[in-house]
């Protein structure tokens, strides 16, 4: 059992004019259980993270008393932002990530995985990719991380925050469970649910100042804990507002999953709609449905101009495109009204943050600085994903009358949401079932009642197997080593040309398609053209001559001896599984190997990031997705965006026993099979084709 203890705690970011912690004192005796309660930006989660024993020193001044973990994974700490804790390509792998970093046998790891995948609900087969998932089953999935380790103590940052009622109902009581016998610590803004379980409520002012600490239902009695339902504004007596937007008869799409399926749905003015449902079940789906972001399988969609359409994403801050909060709110070019800029900006209670940057507001800020740059766009449609996410009462009463203020003047607003609050406010509520689920199965949650989804740790599956996928990774890199080794011994074109020709017989055996295979060689194509064109100019031949042309094509066949194999084949190679290699067969060291896998992984969702950047600019009237200055603004937000997710994914990293992995067990074994012999033939074969080639040709 373990005791949490800060001491005369200060942490001021290097990035913040004041501490975010100031000489704090906090003493959690082992097996205690502890509500964690204040406004936002009031530094729960940075109390989480300092008992979890990972502030980072380089990103900021620590002083006082934190001591740490006695073993890797003791603390498991969930971060407030699920997608900021994935490291792996499945989810397997992804709640597999601990017990490998213990350098557990794999069956333990197995049994590790299954434990937790089940007593976090995650309903998702183990191949699915973690990245594909919906917020609220990649929530419940970073919540299996943490338990997988078996930790001691368990801090866990709002794990609720994103699943409907009866999905957080059910967590939550799984949460309980797993805690018996250990050490809790939750952050929270609903506490009512947990007042019943928990042994002590602490609440926090600025700077993490200790505001009251005792018995739960006694500290809470006086506290404005929860987000009020204000008294609604006249509402329809019946739809007789204009209809704005509609879903008629629409079919959807995720992934190549069916999500929805003949759904119908009007939008009218002066109205507040919810999509509701269970995580999983397409509400993101239906809101880029009805944006024009996804084309529907079926039915058809009608909605206004753009530039009367406003779209406020689950994270503010990827619509953000200014130095300053003011000029946030004018930036797009369809805000025109500097009075109503100015408006919007004091009812938000913004007015005197006017010069601050976007990015350096408290969360809550940043989702109220988004609305109300949507709203200066006077839409007819107003499309909010998750709006009220994360939000302490004082600031989700805020955006409940920023929505007020919308429909009062005619404008039809649609959210997708999970916060009962919201929904009691809406005037429709349009719920999507569990039928519909992003599994295009089954749905696996305790709504549909389904049978448990498949636990077992398995390959990262392949949406079209070739015959590359027979090879293992380490065989696969042999073949484009010992292929550019062979190059060197090209001395002619006619050579050259010769040793290309296994290549071209070889290549389509390792692309998933001829456009994907066509994409990886079009650099090499044009680079050995270029190195043709110079050769011809300025080598040692005439210029331009036919025999400057003959040593250009020489250095462009060579060239693409060199480089193609390798590319052909690595290409095809998973980089999970290249890791199995590398470190479970090889023995190189972990944590490299593990924290290139990871990076590898979390480059496949810079495609997804800088689609969300880009339709948000495009959705705000500021360009095409080609034009040159969206590109340059949208380039540095997903750089930002990147470097923030890094830090936050190293953090969540270390909280699974990474940072002290210098040996690990990788949950696959990296296997060589006959068909590796054949790819050791063929390596060899590519090494000494090119001078048996120089041969034949004299």
């Amino acid at each position: 059992m373990t005791n949490l203890s800060l001491r005369g705690l200060t942490w001021h970011p290097y990035s913040r004019t004041e501490p975010t912690v100031l000489d704090l004192d906090l003493e959690i005796p082992a097996g205690q259980r502890v509500l964690l309660a204040g406004a936002s930006g009031s530094g729960k989660s940075t109390v989480l993270r300092a008992l979890a024993g990972l502030l980072d020193e380089e990103a900021g001044e620590l002083t006082g008393s934190t001591p740490g973990p006695a073993r890797p994974g003791e603390r498991g700490l969930l971060l407030q932002n699920p997608v900021d804790a994935l490291v792996a390509a499945t989810v397997g792998r992804e709640a597999a990530f601990g017990p490998e970093n213990a350098a557990l046998p794999r069956e333990e790891i197995q049994a590790r995985t299954t434990a937790a995948l089940d007593a976090a609900m995650v309903d998702l087969p183990s191949g699915r990719a973690p990245l594909d998932a919906s917020g609220g089953q990649q929530q419940r999935l970073a919540l299996a991380g943490s338990l997988a380790l078996d930790p001691s103590v368990l801090l866990l940052d709002e794990p609720t925050s994103m699943l409907d009622g009866d999905t957080a109902a059910a967590v939550r009581a799984s949460i309980l469970a797993t805690a018996a016998g250990r050490t809790l610590v939750v952050a929270e803004h609903r506490l009512a649910p947990w007042l019943d379980h928990v042994d002590r409520l602490i609440v926090l002012g600025e700077q993490a100042r200790i505001m009251a600490d005792g018995p739960p239902h006694e500290i809470a009695a006086g506290l404005d804990h929860s987000p009020t339902v204000p008294v609604r504004p006249a509402l329809l007596t019946q739809r007789d507002g204009e209809v704005i937007a509609a879903l008629r008869g629409v079919a959807a799409e995720r992934g190549g999953r069916p999500v929805l399926e003949d759904l119908d749905l009007e939008l009218r003015g002066g109205e507040l709609s919810v999509v509701t449902g269970p995580s999983g079940s397409g509400k993101t789906t239906l809101l880029r449905t009805l944006l024009g972001l996804t084309a529907p399988s079926a039915g058809s969609v009608e909605r206004p101009s753009p530039e009367q359409v406003a779209f406020v994403p689950q994270n503010p801050a990827h619509s953000f495109v200014a130095a300053s909060v003011r000029e946030e709110v004018l930036a797009s070019p369809w805000a025109r009204d500097e009075q109503l800029a100015d408006q919007l900006l004091e009812r938000a209670g913004l007015s005197e943050l006017g010069q601050a940057n976007p990015h350096t507001l408290s969360g809550g800020e940043q989702r109220r600085l988004a609305i109300i740059a949507a709203l200066a766009q006077d839409p007819r449609l107003l499309v909010l994903d998750e709006p009220t996410v994360g939000l302490d009462a004082a600031r989700h009463l805020a955006v409940l009358e920023l929505l007020d203020a919308a429909r009062a003047e005619g404008c039809a607003v649609v959210a997708a949401t999970h916060d009962p609050a919201l929904i009691a406010r809406s005037d429709v509520e349009h719920r999507l079932s569990g039928r519909e689920a992003a599994d295009g199965e089954a749905d696996d949650s305790d709504e549909a009642g389904s049978t448990r989804p498949d636990r077992t740790i398995g390959p990262v599956p392949r949406a079209r197997t070739i015959p590359a996928d027979a090879l293992n990774p380490l065989v696969l890199s042999l073949i484009g080593i010992l292929a550019a080794i062979g190059s060197f011994a090209v001395q002619s074109w006619q050579g050259g040309l010769l040793a290309l020709l296994p290549i071209v017989l070889l290549g389509p055996l390792a692309v998933r398609s001829f456009r994907g295979g066509l994409l990886r060689l079009t650099p090499i194509l044009l680079s050995a053209a270029g190195l043709a064109w110079t050769t011809a100019l300025l080598g040692d031949a005439p210029s331009l001559s036919g025999e400057a042309w003959l040593l250009g094509a020489k250095e462009a066949a060579r060239i693409t001896v060199f480089v193609a194999p390798g590319v052909l084949a690595l290409g095809s190679v998973d980089p999970t599984a290249l890791g199995d290699a590398l470190g479970g067969r090889l023995r190189m060291p972990a944590r490299m190997i593990a924290a290139s896998v990871a990076g590898l992984v979390r480059a496949g969702h810079l495609g997804r990031q800088w689609e969300i950047i880009t339709h948000a600019r495009v959705l705000r009237g500021l360009g095409s997705r080609t034009s040159p200055r969206m590109l340059a603004n949208a380039t540095l937000a997903l750089l930002v965006d990147a470097l923030r997710g890094a830090q936050e994914q190293a953090l969540a990293m270390d909280s699974r026993g990474f940072a002290t992995a210098t040996t690990r067990t990788w949950a696959l074994p990296s296997r060589l099979r006959r068909a590796d012999l054949l790819g050791v033939v063929i390596a060899l074969g590519l090494a000494v084709w090119p001078l048996l080639a120089e041969v034949l040709v004299g």
